[in-house]
């Protein structure tokens, strides 16, 4: 992201709150619910929101998804704002099916709960962090193409020291937007365990709308990573690759859970269900 994009977005006529809450559901979801505009501005007035919604239609950046029972979800698609956060092709801006689309709320939710992080958004600063700020090789956050693993991409990460980002914890979050299973989370590590190790001072977010997973999920996290890395200079992963072990920083895991108590629209089929716009 080469400047501030709050400005950017106050010239198509946002105020500074309205500008700085689209550049936050761009940059951690693509979409947004009514309440979480309301919470971000500290304000429950039908009135506010309101205008902000006719702007954000006006200007072509958002389209209204209609779940039904009083539901509306709100997609940011214009490609004018994702080149503000630096990736004018995000896949953000192109529909995808109700599991996404509750996952992505809940990461807004999961920004909205933890404001004080210094998040790091865009591909190319997740890659700069992690290569230049942190020297880790990028063989281990990195396919053949050199973009970024696609769980590594849609997870929020952030930093919670911002003022030491080269020795700062660095916070992964893990968004469960209703799994039957623990699975795609034992898939996610097994994708970025070499990742973790190799930052050191870390810490998993497990985020979720119950609490069902989150014993399992915290069992599988630590026989994961109970170990001590600094046993041996190398480990196989999962994928029996070898990997050289150099951290930077004390090797020091967490697990948390995050527990989100929102409501989310009931989504039960696998693609969207179209859209309309809102009328004052």
């Amino acid at each position: 992201m080469a400047a501030d994009p709050i400005p950017a977005l106050q010239s198509f006529g946002y105020t500074d709150r309205e500008a700085a809450f689209l550049y936050l559901a761009a940059a951690h979801s693509g979409y947004f619910l009514r309440r979480q505009f309301d919470y971000f501005t500290d304000r429950n007035k039908g009135s506010i929101v309101m205008r902000f919604l006719e702007k954000a239609h006006a200007t072509g950046h958002i389209e209204s998804l209609d779940y039904k029972q009083g539901w509306h979800v709100y997609h940011i698609v214009s490609r004018t704002i994702y080149r503000l956060l630096g990736d004018p092709e995000s896949q953000l801006r192109r529909r995808k099916g109700d599991a996404h689309v509750r996952a992505r709320l809940m990461a807004l939710d999961y920004a909205l709960e933890n404001e004080d992080d210094r998040y790091l958004i865009s591909p190319e600063e997740r890659l700069h962090f992690l290569a230049e700020i942190r020297g880790i090789s990028p063989s281990l956050f990195t396919g053949e193409d050199g973009a970024l693993y696609p769980l590594l991409a849609s997870f929020p990460i952030s930093l919670t020291d911002r003022t030491r980002p080269a020795r700062s914890p660095v916070r992964f979050a893990f968004v469960d937007e209703g799994l039957a299973t623990v699975e795609k989370f034992l898939r996610f590590l097994s994708v970025t365990g070499p990742l973790l190790r190799s930052v050191g001072n870390f810490e998993v977010a497990y985020v979720a709308i119950s609490g069902t997973h989150f014993e399992d999920a915290e069992a599988t996290f630590w026989r994961k990573f109970a170990d001590d890395p600094h046993s041996s200079p190398s480990f196989l992963d999962d994928d029996l690759r070898p990997v050289v072990m150099q951290p930077r920083v004390p090797f020091q895991p967490r697990f948390t859970t995050l527990l989100l108590g929102y409501s989310y629209p009931i989504l039960q089929r696998s693609e969207v269900r179209g859209s309309a716009r809102v009328r004052s």
